[in-house]
């Protein structure tokens, strides 16, 4: 009973982490959709909050697997999986940061629809967490770590088409701008494929 109870911390932790993931790319999204230069500073500070909850919930992970003699998977896994699913959060807020670094006053008409698309991926991304926990009996994990991987090469198809239509700008302060921001967006979604490519390890190690 104890080593069950104790099994169920690390993937309760884990579904925390990809939903706080979650909801820092839906309060991203909200943002870009209804953007206002006016609220950007205190937005910007309620992003900070999820990323330090997320903070939080890795190194609370990391200090129990330093004293746990067995783990329901690999300790390099959860190490490895723990590591990603902060990165996302870092990664939107990496978003927010640039957004206000550069002092944006205007958010371009296809910054919602890759923000949308990364809201697909953790979601994908949450299924596949979810049902980590019974990975050898899961009928839809493998199905689901697809589905993240579909979504962020729907991504780079994105980004790539919302690059070379940024190059034909003729302002330097927008290309370099957006160039950044865009290079963020698309940094979340491949950090979402990492973990879901480590759960396909753990899946691959015990099959």
């Amino acid at each position: 009973m104890v080593k069950k109870k104790k099994d169920e911390f690390y993937f309760k932790n884990l579904n925390t982490c990809v939903e706080i993931s979650y909801q820092a790319a839906e309060f991203l999204k909200n943002v870009v959709v209804d953007f206002s230069v006016d609220t950007i500073k205190e937005n910007r500070d309620r992003m900070h909050e999820l990323e330090q909850k997320a903070d939080g919930k890795k190194h609370k992970m990391m200090t129990v697997l330093s004293q746990a003699f067995i783990t329901p998977i690999e300790r390099e896994d959860l190490v490895a999986l723990s590591n990603y699913l902060d990165d996302i959060t870092d990664a939107v807020e990496d978003v927010f940061l640039q957004i206000y670094m550069c002092n944006v006053d205007t958010i371009r008409e296809d910054v919602p629809q890759m923000v949308e698309l990364l809201l697909e991926c953790i979601k994908a991304l949450q299924d596949v967490i979810g049902e980590l926990k019974r990975f050898k009996s899961s009928k839809t994990i493998e199905q689901s770590i697809i589905r993240v991987n579909d979504l962020e090469e729907q991504g780079d198809r994105l980004y790539v088409e919302n690059m070379h239509r940024l190059y034909g700008e003729s302002d330097l302060r927008t290309v370099v701008v957006w160039k950044n921001i865009y290079a963020c967006i698309e940094n979340c979604m491949d950090v979402c494929e990492h973990a879901a490519d480590i759960v396909n390890t753990v899946i691959m190690k015990n099959s």
